[in-house]
């Protein structure tokens, strides 16, 4: 094989169908291979620091299973895309539901059971830091990224929560706008109002302070400059 595969976890089929064809023609060097893993294994209330990396291990593990010609050293490395989801907000930020939902604002949250969210942040800001500060996971090089507060809240600027059909809806939407143009969806990536600049390890400083990770914000960018992409304007 003379193009290495760059295998990109995400957490659902919404995000393969926003990303993957777009991203597929921006990244002409390689094949990029979408691995959905139907949840955020970041959050999973059976998830901990501990058996982080073993479960990353086991998808690359399924993934090459599935797919008998290749070979691990076909891949080039393991990418991970996650929402932050507000989970680096002080505990004070989140505050008990009045009407009986979760619900996600840019200064705070509002949960439907606050020592259970509170937990799943705690769980997932432990987690995430591990992962930030993991330079290869089962042997090869991995590197993680965000949207903030998710892929919609950058991608579209809705803030709100959206069912399935919506969130699948729009994801079409964002493939077909950008199918043919995939450079200006790079472009798109740095605009002022959410592209956050900086390395590697200060664009996960920057999203793990001051409530920032309820905001609008992705370091989305550093995925592309890594392998030598930029915008052409």
């Amino acid at each position: 094989m003379t193009k290495k595969i760059i295998l990109l976890l995400v957490e659902g089929p919404t995000d393969e169908d926003a990303l993957a064809l777009i991203y597929s023609k921006l990244v002409r060097k390689h094949h990029l291979e979408f691995d959905v893993l139907h949840t955020d294994i970041t959050a999973g209330e059976d998830m901990t620091v501990k058996y982080i990396e073993n479960r990353i291990q086991k998808e690359i593990a399924a993934y090459l299973r599935k797919n008998p010609f290749l070979k691990k050293r076909d891949i080039l490395k393991v990418v991970q895309i996650i929402d932050t989801d507000g989970a680096f907000i002080p505990a004070n930020q989140v505050q008990q539901s009045e009407n009986g939902k979760t619900e996600y604002f840019e200064t705070h949250i509002a949960a439907k059971n606050k020592d259970r969210l509170q937990r799943r942040n705690i769980s997932k800001r432990a987690i995430v830091y591990r992962l930030v500060r993991s330079e290869k996971v089962g042997g090869l090089p991995y590197e993680i990224y965000y949207f903030s507060r998710n892929m919609e809240h950058v991608l579209h600027n809705i803030s709100e929560d959206l069912t399935d059909e919506q969130k699948e809806d729009l994801a079409f939407d964002h493939a077909n706008r950008y199918s043919e143009r995939p450079e200006d969806f790079l472009q798109f990536l740095y605009d002022d109002s959410f592209h956050v600049s900086g390395s590697y390890k200060e664009t996960w400083k920057f999203i793990m302070d001051n409530g920032n990770s309820l905001k609008r914000y992705t370091n989305m960018t550093l995925f592309f400059e890594k392998l030598g992409i930029y915008p052409s304007n």
